[in-house]
């Protein structure tokens, strides 16, 4: 079954490609009528006419649902692509219209989230204040898987070490911002805070708070612990989230590993103190990802040179993100 560009665009609608997705993302007839207010036998019947063009399912009918078949996975995703590039079209004619403007969406590392992007939409509110920016924090591998797909613009990260991580993602351009440490922390009162010199083998004996054992954290967590000599902690739970962390310290005995970006906030309000090892621990080198394949609209290229901006302070030693403040300064 072949078809000229002229057949596809008469016998299949954009239109139907939408609802279509809005079907495999909600799993439900029901809730995708809902969301796109129009009646369920309106839905039922762009389904067939999608089923009678490509000849095969694209739906599978059960008790809990519907879900996709493995030609209805492929044809949302397409269609996902599609919604994102009439997005970046819509971004070029407001752009045109009323100059810097548009819909932006960026995915972020907690990090990240917490450091170098609220600095630079600052800068980015200064010069295009009808630039709107939705924010998604996540882990790399969720984040990247979407990006690919054309549901986020730009993801900011840490950079694998292992480059064999490609394979997964597809293409995509890296451009590297700056280097980040990681920080031992633990409650304002911990022990550990009164010795003069703090062993790692004595930090053994403390309970832990690790990342996921799926994230790239928690890779760069053993890894610090390989390279310290210690064994890594038995006494241990796993968490992703940066304020049940910082509530479990309270007991001033956890200890937990957090880029230094994000502690240092927590530092400041007094709640945690930073344990000292004797050395830096690096955390990696962070950076921006695009999809190698989409166009970088002027929105992107704007939040990247903000990014710059802000990161630049981070590469001399010890010197912290600026404060909102002194970004003014640096935008004049």
């Amino acid at each position: 079954m072949k078809h000229s560009t002229v057949s596809l665009a008469r016998k299949v609608k954009f239109y139907q490609l939408v609802v279509f997705d809005q079907i495999v993302a909600s799993g439900s007839l029901v809730k995708a009528a809902g969301a796109l207010n129009i009646t369920q036998p309106s839905l039922t019947k762009i389904v067939q006419e999608l089923e009678y063009f490509f000849q095969a399912p694209l739906l599978v009918r059960g008790n809990r649902g519907v879900t996709a078949t493995e030609l209805g996975e492929l044809i949302s995703r397409r269609a996902r692509s599609m919604l994102a590039d009439l997005r970046a079209l819509n971004d070029d004619v407001e752009a045109y219209r009323r100059g810097t403007s548009g819909y932006m969406l960026v995915g972020s590392l907690t990090s990240a989230s917490m450091s170098a992007i609220p600095q630079a939409l600052h800068l980015v509110r200064q010069r295009a204040p009808s630039l709107l920016i939705s924010l998604r924090v996540g882990q790399m591998n969720q984040l990247l898987s979407v990006l690919q797909v054309g549901e986020l613009d730009m993801v900011v990260g840490r950079i694998p070490d292992d480059w064999g991580w490609r394979a997964n993602v597809g293409d995509l351009t890296v451009v590297p911002l700056y280097q980040e440490r990681l920080s031992v922390v633990a409650g304002a009162k911990h022990p550990l805070h009164a010795l003069e010199t703090r062993p790692w083998d004595l930090m053994h004996a403390y309970p832990w708070i690790l990342p996921p054992r799926e994230s790239v954290f928690r890779n760069c967590a053993e890894n610090v612990f390989a390279k310290a000599g210690m064994t890594p902690p038995t006494d241990f739970i796993e968490s992703a989230s940066i304020l049940t962390n910082i509530a479990l310290m309270q007991d001033n005995q956890t200890l937990s590993l957090l880029p230094a970006a994000v502690a240092g906030h927590f530092v400041q309000s007094g709640m945690i103190k930073e344990v000292d090892v004797g050395e830096d621990l690096a955390y990696g080198q962070v950076g921006c990802f695009f999809a190698a394949h989409r166009k970088r609209e002027p929105s992107l290229s704007l939040l990247l040179e903000c990014l710059k901006k802000v990161t630049q302070a981070v590469e001399r030693e010890d010197a912290p993100f600026p404060t909102a403040a002194s970004l003014s300064l640096m935008n004049h």
